[in-house]
């Protein structure tokens, strides 16, 4: 049975009763947090949404936030295209902040587990409900679902002096606009049958930056319990100073011409499509939580996960995919720039290699990043490779999905060493908090035509962002229509579903019938997410040992874990 009218703080809403395999879910769409941030509330903390009279009926996603989803469409179309977008894009609006709610529960007070998603498209781009986020099958298996829109982009991250000195501080809108929907849920969820006192926060890409933020910060209070980071944790990167996040948003705005010190009353009146920079580069967008010793207090991730409230933990289920990290990343500390697209050099530049071109190539290469490690572990007996150039690059990016990659956003930080690490990090700060890692490998199908394309498998590999068909079970027959999806694809799905739904409801992703999974604080445990999955520990290779010990030198770590 269905859960029928639900009574919120702001008015009674009704959503719409699923069917088929999903009969007795009801999914609410669009219900407003907050009031619309237009006008006097641009570039302002969200403000209470008004109350309403009746039943409000939910049958309706609200817009997105103002954005370009996809920037080279003509002459450089991505898996996006095919996979994501296929069915069109949704409306765009300054007016976005709403939420979704999907519950299987017949009643309020069931105490189901809420997984609060945080999309994913950095602090620049997505929405809450793209089509490989359905989470009608983590509904199924017991989970009340929140997907929650928010300003993002310069709507949601410009900082400006004249905005500081209106209000402290500036840049963090988009930020405030989680939390404030982290309020209205922890308020009424209950109403729609989960437990506010067990919530999992999640995102993919740029929203596991989101997810992190909104369990270890101050302002979240404690409310969140668990993290789903899928590609990846960042958890070194620096979030971006005041004084620089401000230059950055004159910038942006001398960019589309406009005086950046024009006053705010005329700023807040212009039309939104004048404001947007349709025609910039993604790394001149503004995108990126400001250090702004209030919401945000300290300068890193981890210095705020060091120095979590008293009593608050948190467990961790984070990983990447196989083939996203860049073997050619920049060779930067991942200290020295910033968490998105704000980047004091231009992130998003060109790498100046881009593949290896014979044996010898490839050892000077990995010569040069390991330093006496090469020598320490006998590299080129440890990674024997032949003289095959494709069977080389191919070989390095696997060893740069594992940790085998210069420091940074492209690099180190979406490698699963990095993930192993933190687990072992973790485990030795908060020995009661659980850390669970992956690496996820399982291969997509493609159509014939798609051979020899980037879609290959070859190329593709388990790029990134292709484990979210999965981790939501959201892959159906015909949907997406790119994807000719095989029994072991939905059977996957199955079990990596379960794992995400276990571990929202106990922090174990364990269960009856699945593949043991380690946790990463034992012994740099983690596992491999593929069509046989299995457990893997470390030490039980030469290759795993020389990873802790590049990845702790790298990180400054070398005698703490």
């Amino acid at each position: 049975m269905a859960i029928g009218i639900v009574d919120t703080t702001l008015g009674k809403v009704q959503g719409v009763e699923l069917d088929g395999k999903y009969k007795g879910i009801t999914l609410f769409k669009g219900i407003p947090f907050a009031a619309p941030p237009v006008g006097s509330l641009r570039w302002a903390p969200p403000a209470d949404a008004e109350c309403w009279e009746g039943v409000r009926v939910c049958d309706k996603y609200g817009p997105a936030n103002l954005q370009r989803i996809v920037y080279d469409r003509k002459n450089n179309p991505h898996f996006m295209d095919w996979d994501y977008f296929y069915e069109g894009f949704p409306e765009l609006s300054e007016d976005c902040l709403y939420l979704n709610i999907y519950t299987g529960a017949a009643k309020a007070g069931e105490k189901r587990p809420v997984y609060l998603w945080l999309h994913d498209g950095g602090l620049t781009n997505g929405f809450s409900y793209e089509k490989m986020c359905d989470p009608s099958e983590l509904a199924r298996k017991g989970i009340v679902i929140v997907q929650v829109g928010m300003r993002v982009g310069p709507f949601g991250f410009l900082a400006l002096p004249q905005l500081t000195n209106e209000q402290g501080t500036s840049g963090n809108y988009g930020l405030m606009d989680m939390f404030k929907a982290i309020d209205w849920v922890y308020d009424n969820i209950e109403a729609f049958g989960g437990d506010r006192d067990n919530m999992t926060s999640g995102g993919q890409s740029g929203g596991t930056w989101k997810a992190c933020a909104v369990a270890m910060l101050p302002e979240g209070k404690g409310r969140v319990k668990r993290v789903i980071a899928e590609s990846a944790l960042r958890w070194n990167m620096k979030f971006v100073e005041q004084e620089v996040a401000e230059q950055g948003g004159c910038n942006y705005l001398e960019a589309i011409g406009i005086d950046p010190d024009t006053p705010l009353e005329k700023l807040r009146s212009m039309g939104a499509m004048r404001v947007y920079g349709w025609d910039l580069p993604r790394n001149m967008v503004p995108g990126d939580f400001v250090y702004d010793k209030k919401l945000i207090p300290y300068g890193t991730m981890k210095e705020c996960l060091d120095n979590l409230v008293d009593g608050h933990t948190i467990d961790f289920l984070c990983g990447v995919t196989w083939g996203e990290a860049s073997v050619f990343s920049p060779k930067t500390s991942e200290t020295e720039y910033y968490g998105h697209y704000m980047a004091p050099d231009g992130l998003g530049s060109d790498f100046k290699k881009t593949g290896f071109t014979d044996r010898q190539d490839f050892y000077d290469y990995y010569k040069e990043m390991l330093g006496d490690l090469y020598e320490k572990y006998d590299f080129e007996n440890l990674v024997p490779v032949s003289e095959d150039v494709e069977e080389i690059n191919f070989k390095a990016r696997d060893l740069a999905s594992r940790g085998l990659c210069w420091n940074g956003k492209l690099g180190l930080a979406r490698s699963c060493s990095i993930h192993r690490l933190f687990g072992m990090h973790m485990k030795k700060k908060y020995p009661k908090n659980s850390v669970y890692t992956y690496l996820w490998k399982h291969i997509l199908p493609v159509y014939p035509e798609d051979l020899g394309t980037p879609r290959d498998p070859k190329n593709a590999m388990a790029f990134h962002s292709s484990d979210l068909w999965f981790a939501f079970g959201s892959l159906r027959e015909g949907v997406p229509p790119s994807r000719p999806w095989r029994k072991e694809d939905f059977e996957m799905a199955d079990v990596m579903s379960s794992y995400w739904s276990n571990f929202m409801k106990t922090g174990n992703p364990n269960g009856e019938g699945l593949p043991y999974w380690p946790e990463a604080g034992d012994r740099y445990g983690y596992a491999e997410l593929e069509t046989n999955g299995k457990a893997c520990y470390s030490q039980e290779t030469g290759l795993d040992a020389l990873l802790l010990d590049y990845i702790r030198r790298v990180h400054g770590m070398e005698g703490q874990i």
